[in-house]
């Protein structure tokens, strides 16, 4: 049975892509079309849901490369109950975000919208570097508050898009009632470089057509805010300006103004 996603599909099909991109290539064409040597390859899937990611790989290593999902995809959950892919186990994550592994386990480590439910994010990314093997890709998504619509949301609601006021009795650590913790691209990125990651970059997924409109329409009030607040920053602090000039252009620019979703890529340190 296929595990319906809590997360777009989309957002999984861009994780797809830079894991291609990041972990090892085969030597010949015995990797089918994925391309990556994955006898060699072991792969978390942290806050896996019901899922959706590691039944999407596990079926493609299954049927383009005739290996056993169990041995190269291992899931963890909160709730590992919810997960309905069979062919692997989700182990339990424990309620501090300890995750059931050891260190330096992993080759590649995802975590598909789940950074937005736990409490303490900075924990949570020393997780997961702690589990990844030495120069192995992390890649985290999360809802991103910084397009032009969930701006706008913000503006006249007082709350980004996917999170809304909670239920103040019941706590759900699941789908959009366990929104607990919105964290804009530059602070993800910045929650990720205080972890301990390295080479970090962003991403997006599909494009929202409502926020490419409303960029658009507010071109001329972007840039020139842009412009104004760059201007002073580097007046006040020239060395801080200097320091966040590549991450202020990624989170204005068209991507990430646009996009549904951030998909965070990052490596553990060699």
């Amino acid at each position: 049975m296929r595990a319906k996603p809590w997360s777009n599909p989309s957002t999984t099909d861009v994780v797809f892509r830079l894991l291609q991109k990041g972990l090892p290539k085969a030597a010949d064409a015995s990797a089918g079309a994925l391309g990556i040597d994955w006898s060699k390859c072991k792969v978390a899937d942290v806050g896996a849901g019901r899922g959706h990611f590691s039944h999407r790989l596990g079926e493609q290593l299954r049927q383009e490369v005739s290996l056993d999902p169990a041995l190269h995809i291992f899931a963890c959950d909160l709730f590992p109950e919810s997960f309905e892919y069979e062919a692997i186990r989700c182990h339990k994550t424990e309620s501090d975000n300890r995750l059931p592994f050891e260190d330096a386990t992993f080759d590649a480590v995802v975590s598909v919208e789940v950074i937005e439910h736990v409490e303490d994010q900075f924990a949570f990314l020393r997780e997961l570097l702690r589990i990844a093997k030495p120069g192995a890709p992390i890649i985290v998504t999360t809802p991103n508050t910084h397009h032009m619509v969930s701006r706008l949301r913000s503006l006249t609601w007082g709350f980004p898009q996917l999170y809304d006021p909670l239920s103040l009795g019941v706590h759900d650590p699941r789908m959009c009632g366990g929104h607990i913790h919105p964290i804009a691209p530059y602070f993800l990125a910045y929650t990720a470089l205080r972890a301990g990651l390295d080479k970090i970059d962003f991403h997006g997924d599909r494009r929202k057509t409502s926020a490419s409109i409303w960029t658009v329409l507010f071109a001329p009030i972007l840039l020139l805010g842009r412009a104004t607040a760059a201007r002073r920053l580097r007046s006040k602090n020239p060395d801080i300006a200097a320091e966040n000039d590549a991450w202020m252009k990624a989170v204005n620019g068209w991507t990430m103004l646009t996009s549904r979703t951030v998909v965070l890529e990052a490596r553990k340190p060699i």
